[in-house]
């Protein structure tokens, strides 16, 4: 399931959506050793910058994508 905060979703909602596909494809997990997809992610705004955070899709290892603002 994915979660947003008001201002994540804002923040999120203003990528285009090529870009946001490329983004959430493109996550490194260090249980695979290989960039994967994020899936049931939660995302949250620090500071500027939008932290996603979720599963790896290929071994549902926890997995971060930090989006700088």
């Amino acid at each position: 399931m994915i979660k947003f905060d008001p201002k994540a979703m804002n923040r999120f909602n203003q990528i285009p959506d090529d870009v946001k596909s490329k983004l959430l494809s493109n996550v490194y997990c260090s249980k695979c050793a290989d960039v994967v997809k994020i899936v049931d992610f939660e995302a949250t705004m620090d500071h500027d910058d939008l932290m996603l955070q979720g599963k790896c899709d290929k071994c549902s290892a926890n997995v971060s994508r930090l989006i700088e603002g």
